[in-house]
């Protein structure tokens, strides 16, 4: 009991007994001479500004939202800079002129801190995603104006008055209307950040309890009013300005933290062990380090049994696993209702397989049989239209076997390349056509590639060019490829180059080849829609209209 205790309140007792500590010295130093004074003098700020800068640590570790996280750290950094210059002031600066202006220079953080509270307000309860918006940069304005007044005091004494017969201006002064702007800017941004955290607040029955941050604002307020008055108890006893309004600020915002008005990143070790989840932490040598209340008691060998899969703990409970850093997560997960379905199910499989045993079988045989039909009208309209081509397939292969010239061999193998390219990317058009009536020129670039690759080995010059990412009918990319197939075929024994390409001209495709060969041709000019013979170079042009257009 102690050792929770402790664990939950140790950190406001040292923040405590530091600011004790605190005030003991400053007393001591105004009691005594010396080096203790001097020693007391340099203690003091350093025991703020090593609390202030922990508290920023921990802001950094223990809030969730990353845009809130980043402006109390902001705030941190200020109050860390606002004492160490407070630290400055008092202990190396002589000159009066530059003791007000690091005076003056307190002022930057007082207007700043309520400003980033009024924006840590506006990022509550948003995602880690969340910027402020744009609009929101106007805010600064009035802060640097302030700013900009208090540090220029010195040439219009806007903000402190001083005496006219003064010769040196130092403590002796009076407060003017620029100061009261200065203290409105503050009290309206600090009640604006303190009321809108309250109305955000979504943790029910505790409005009493969300009421503590206004307590130091409140304490604040007062101790101004009462420093302003000049009350001489008070600036006896906690004469120290920079320090009291700064451990105000950090405690306000640790109160928004602790009531729940500023999201934190803790508690979860007793959420986990209060939940109901079935789950348990382990390290990497399966010691179990949490474990929720209702968590089995799981040996080292269930648990290496769940990191490869799950693992039956009974029949209707299974353990998972997952790798975390430094060890692993392990949950139950209970599979009762989907084992008792499992089982109906068997059941009526069971059912259904020996009343429908026949009737599964006839449909698959069916299915079988229409598979067949299907492929042997394919094979069938394959074989019809390649008919020529597997003949003369047939007769180049009979040569080959039994020629003995190695160069004839090798052209009538060259030859058998090429019939068999056609058959085979052509019955491929067959197919994509059984599917579907149109096609990318992508398709037939491939057929085409295929059966200039085949022609290449006999020496042949080719050149293919067509675009890509045009649609045409199938049939339509069917007609230029048994166009081409006949050309070659028909030249065959003396084709020196082959030449093909297509270009866009408004809805069609014109397909244009060049077949440099002494062999009579003439007869493509009927499938083609041009045929000209000039300079032993036969020109063919074929016009395929895009799909869904007409040529």
């Amino acid at each position: 009991m102690a050792g929770s205790y402790l664990k939950k309140y140790g950190g406001f007792i040292c923040a405590a007994l530091a600011v004790i500590a605190a005030i003991l010295l400053r007393q001591i130093g105004f009691r005594t001479v010396g080096l203790t004074e001097r020693c007391c003098t340099i203690l003091r700020p350093l025991i703020y500004i090593v609390m202030f800068s922990i508290w920023g640590v921990s802001v950094r570790r223990r809030i969730i939202q990353p845009q809130v996280r980043r402006y109390l750290t902001a705030i941190s950094v200020l109050i860390v800079f606002w004492m160490a210059v407070r630290t400055i002031r008092f202990l190396f600066v002589d000159s009066p002129g530059a003791l007000r202006l690091f005076w003056y220079m307190y002022y930057i953080p007082m207007l700043l801190i309520p400003l980033l509270a009024v924006f840590v307000a506006m990022s509550l309860g948003k995602p880690e995603s969340f910027r402020m918006p744009r609009w929101t940069a106007l805010i600064y304005i009035p802060a640097f104006a302030l700013s900009l007044l208090v540090l220029t005091n010195d040439l219009h004494q806007l903000v402190f008055a001083f005496p006219a017969d003064a010769v040196v201006w130092e403590n002796d002064y009076s407060y003017a209307f620029g100061y009261f702007l200065v203290v409105g800017f503050q009290l309206l941004c600090a009640l604006f950040a303190l009321t809108a955290m309250l109305i955000k607040c979504r943790i029910p029955d505790s409005r009493r309890i969300l009421l503590l941050p206004f307590a130091p604002v409140t304490m604040a307020l007062i101790y101004g009013v009462l420093y302003i008055l000049r009350a001489p108890w008070l600036r006896t006893l906690f004469g120290d300005v920079t320090a009291v309004f700064c451990l105000f600020i950090t405690a306000a915002l640790e109160s928004c933290i602790q009531c729940g008005l500023i999201q934190t990143n803790t508690g979860y070790e007793k959420l986990f062990e209060t939940g109901t989840i079935g789950a348990q932490i382990a390290d990497a040598e399966h010691n179990v380090l949490y474990a929720s209340s209702n968590a089995a008691l799981l040996s080292k060998e269930l648990m290496l049994a769940a990191e490869s899969g799950s693992a039956g703990l009974d029949n209707d409970t299974l353990i998972k696993s997952s790798p975390i850093s430094g060890g692993h997560v392990l949950w139950q997960e209970d599979v009762a209702d989907v084992t008792a379905l499992l089982e109906r199910l068997e059941e009526n499989r069971k059912t259904i397989e020996d009343s429908n045993c026949i009737e599964e079988e006839n449909y698959r045989t069916k299915v079988k049989i229409n598979a067949l039909r299907e492929k042997n009208r394919l094979y069938d309209q394959l074989q019809k239209q390649t008919a020529g081509q597997i003949d003369l397939l047939d007769r180049l292969l009979n040569r080959y076997e039994t020629e003995t010239d190695p160069a004839a061999a090798r052209s009538l193998l060259a030859k058998i390349g090429v019939i068999g390219a056609y058959i085979k990317r052509r019955g491929n058009l067959i197919f994509i056509g059984e599917k579907a009536e149109q096609t990318d020129t992508a398709e037939l670039a491939a057929c085409l590639a295929e059966s200039f690759a085949a022609l290449e080995f006999m020496d042949i010059d080719c050149a293919l060019d067509i675009p890509s990412g045009q649609t045409i009918p199938v049939s339509g990319a069917a007609r230029v490829y048994d166009l081409f197939e006949a050309a070659v075929e028909a030249a065959l024994d003396d084709l020196r180059s082959m030449w093909l390409k297509g270009r866009v001209l408004g809805e069609a495709v014109v397909f244009c080849m060049e077949v440099e060969s002494r062999a009579e041709l003439s007869r493509l000019a009927k499938p083609a829609d041009s045929c000209v013979f000039e300079d032993g170079v036969w020109r063919f042009t074929l016009r395929i209209g895009k799909a869904g257009e007409t040529a």
